[in-house]
């Protein structure tokens, strides 16, 4: 079938009002307006929720209208209910973060046709953090024939790599499909035909976060032109041979066309290994948002998100806590990132008042097809994950559905495992009586979403808990009996995921030497000791902190604060962002992205990382999701005097000479990755020389204030832009010198000629 962007001339309504036109993806929540009477309060970022309506006119020929006819969505946020011609269709998914497609075979017209979507979600809270609302992935207009190739109708599956060998196989009807494997410089390399075939790929090229080498498998569906052979090519010195000529001049009734990458996957309590080689994942957790867009998933912020973590020297991402976009797997694959694509982050036991948990076990199984099918062709996915701390893996009827969930997954792709982000210290607790999730008292236990019930207590008071008891609550976990109330749910999957629970790794190492581990969710301070657990421990495979990227929503989770209003977990109104990723919400690395660099050894040079001088004088309220404020920056106008705190990050080193203008302030040993220094700020040039054990210097590296006549700086991350393209323009307060300064403030107001303003913001977390 032939797939069309479906994604312009749309028009939209808020709430019953006037509709007006938007280009999709669009994240109609942003427009909603925030208040600090917002009924999600922090999670929600203090954004409102609301009812949305889109409809759109398209035309159709009369041979499009008369054959097979399918709408794909990316993701509608969320309860769906989408009409064709006045006719609501049935089936359609409420979950608001799966890809889904409708059929609108005998439902759509020659001529012209209406689709009208409703979503919505005006009932609040529903979600732990900023959702986005409305069609804010993009959607598509999928058109056959008699003849046809299914959308996601092509799997291809490698089978081995010494020689390497894929199987394509291909959900079509009519016709017989004649597959070509071509390489990135669009040769065929090799070829056969049939519905299942199996063809091996001469001098390969594998596939790896290292080395991210694409093919792309074309299929083309002929008509009869005699015998067709349904055997493999014969492969001559690597030239295709026997094949193309037999079918010359057959008609070409449809053609499909997928990427997919050769490489393997295999798991053992002896390691993680991705074509053979041991593979340790350093990870990072990332929300569905794209900062200041929203949670429009537009190519080029996702690919651009993918690049800077890369960049920043992750080499694995954590989808939290719902499947992935299609742009983002797209931009794994090309760029070189593994994933872990992630379902829920509730079962059947709420989170919030209305929360998906209420559709959840009747529509749990599609979601999980859905989740399959859409990520099978990508290289770059290499486990799936059923959910996030869930409590309901602490009860029974829980294990017994997760078993039946990871059965299904295996049933899908016997090629990946399954884990699961379970939160060993909730899971605990829940099975001690402390009821995070609880429906309502007296029915703690109960499986059923009870509609009249109070509204859970869950995730803000577990969160509230973490920030009290910080890093400690990772012993919790190690409580008297705790093994025997997690176990039955942890080796229900492939690989456990441990979210904050790394003081298990050498006790479980011990008690269970067939379990394989992935810290699923860390603290990103205890990274140097969690590193050094999954280097020295084969069964523990890597680490996901907690956050990669920061997000929209759970507003100050991860940020300090410097006034008392503004302590603790959940921030107050104005607050918007969380402040917990190691690159902040414009792409910013901090002192978090500094430490990972140091740890896993991809910073070439120390990282100098300087506490905000404008805040030192005053007290500080620390976040438990923030190790650090630090950030790159030794330019604070107005401070001069101010005594801060300097941190310098290196993995190699075994001390650091920190010099201010030419003169040595200190020499400090590096502990853990990092040396820390008491400064006194004055402007200038500040410098940090990486030293070995015998004193010789291995590194070096500057930070400079700016100077001269400050000026504002806006200056296109690319240098030329065509229509359809997004340009990320940071805008800057510089010196005369080009140094951007950290301590004066400005308004801006910014018009757009020639295009459209996507979005504008800082990653100011209030």
């Amino acid at each position: 079938m032939k797939r069309v962007p479906f994604n312009d001339r749309w028009e939209f309504s808020r709430n019953g009002g006037a509709f007006e036109p938007v280009v999709v993806p669009h994240d109609a929540m942003l427009g909603n307006g925030r208040g600090a009477d917002a009924p999600a309060r922090s999670a929600s970022g203090y954004f409102h929720g609301a009812e949305y309506r889109y409809r759109k006119t398209f035309d159709l020929a009369d041979a499009q209208a008369s054959t097979a006819v399918m709408l794909e969505f990316e993701g509608v946020y969320r309860d769906a209910r989408i009409t064709v011609n006045g006719i609501e269709l049935a089936d359609v998914p409420p979950y608001g973060f799966v890809p889904f497609f409708v059929d609108l075979t005998g439902v759509v017209r020659a001529g012209e046709n209406v689709v009208e979507v409703a979503a919505g979600n005006a009932a609040q809270p529903d979600c732990r953090w900023y959702s986005g609302g409305g069609l804010y992935r993009p959607a598509w207009l999928w058109l056959g024939g008699e003849a046809r190739i299914a959308p996601e109708g092509v799997r291809v599956t490698t089978l081995s790599i010494e020689p390497a060998v894929v199987r394509v196989e291909v959900d079509a009807v009519g016709g017989t499909p004649l597959v070509s494997i071509l390489d990135d410089a669009g040769t065929v390399v090799s070829q056969g035909a049939g519905q299942s075939v199996e063809l091996e790929i001469p001098r390969a090229k594998l596939w790896s976060a290292e080395s991210p080498a694409l093919y792309r498998c074309r299929v083309e569906l002929v008509g009869a032109l005699g015998d067709i052979p349904e055997s493999p090519a014969r492969i001559v010195e690597g030239v295709m041979v026997g094949v193309v000529s037999e079918h010359a001049g057959a008609p070409v009734l449809d053609c499909a066309e997928v990427a997919f990458g050769i490489r393997t996957v295999e798991w053992s309590p002896k390691g993680l290994f991705v074509n053979g080689r041991e593979t340790l994942l350093r990870g990072g957790c990332v929300h569905c948002d794209n900062g200041v867009l929203g949670a429009a998933s537009w190519p080029e912020a996702e690919r651009r998100r993918i690049r800077l973590l890369k960049e920043a020297g992750f080499n694995a991402v954590r989808i939290a806590h719902n499947p992935a976009p299609s742009a983002l797997l797209e931009a794994c694959d090309e760029l070189g990132m593994y994933v872990m694509d992630e379902a829920w982050d509730m079962w059947f036991m709420r989170k919030d008042p209305h929360d998906y948990a209420r559709h959840f076990l009747d529509w749990c199984d599609h979601d999980l097809h859905r989740l399959v099918a859409h990520a099978y062709n990508h290289p770059s996915v290499i486990m799936y994950s059923i959910g996030n701390e869930i409590a309901d893996g602490s009860f029974a009827e829980g294990v017994e559905l997760e078993r039946t969930m990871v059965n299904l997954v295996h049933s899908l792709d016997p090629t990946r495992p399954v884990t699961c982000g379970f939160n060993l210290t909730m899971m605990v607790m829940e099975r001690m009586g402390r009821r995070w999730y609880a429906q309502k008292e007296g029915d703690a236990s109960s499986s059923l979403v009870d509609e009249e019930a109070e509204p859970p207590r869950g995730s803000l008071l577990f969160n509230l808990a973490a920030q009290a008891t910080g890093t400690g609550m990772t012993m919790l976990a190690n409580m008297p009996g705790a093994d025997a109330l997690v176990s039955p749910a942890l080796d229900a999957l492939d690989i456990a995921g441990y979210n904050y629970a790394a003081a298990r790794y050498e006790v479980d190492a011990r008690k269970h030497p067939d379990r394989i581990v992935v810290g699923s969710e860390t603290f990103p301070y205890d990274l140097p000791r969690n590193w050094q657990l999954v280097e020295s421990l084969p069964n523990v495979i890597g680490d996901f902190m907690w956050a990669g990227w920061d997000y929209l929503g759970e507003a100050g989770a991860g940020a300090w604060a410097y006034t008392p209003e503004e302590a603790g977990f959940s921030k107050p109104w104005p607050w918007l962002i969380a402040g917990s990723g190691a690159l902040d919400i414009l792409g910013c690395p901090n002192a978090h992205a500094a430490l990972a660099g140091a740890v896993w050894g991809t910073a070439d040079a120390p990282s100098i990382m300087v506490r905000p001088v404008n805040v030192m004088d005053g007290k500080t309220y620390k976040a438990t999701w923030r190790g650090s404020d630090a950030i790159p920056s030794w330019s604070w106008r107005g401070c001069e005097g101010t005594v801060t705190e300097v941190e310098v990050y290196d993995g190699r080193a075994h001390s650091v000479r920190l010099e201010l203008n030419g003169e040595k302030i200190a020499t400090k040993r590096v502990r853990d990755c990092v040396a820390r220094f008491q400064v006194e700020y004055q402007p200038g040039t500040l410098r940090a020389v990486a030293l070995n054990e015998h004193g010789r210097i291995i590194g070096k590296s500057t930070l400079s204030s700016a100077s001269g006549a400050l000026r504002l700086d806006a200056r296109p991350e690319r240098a030329c832009a065509k229509a359809g393209d997004i340009a990320y323009v940071p805008i800057e307060i510089a010196g005369a010198n080009g140094e951007v300064e950290s301590n004066v403030d400005e308004p801006v107001t910014v018009e757009v000629e020639g295009g459209t303003l996507l979005g504008f913001g800082s990653a100011r977390p209030a």
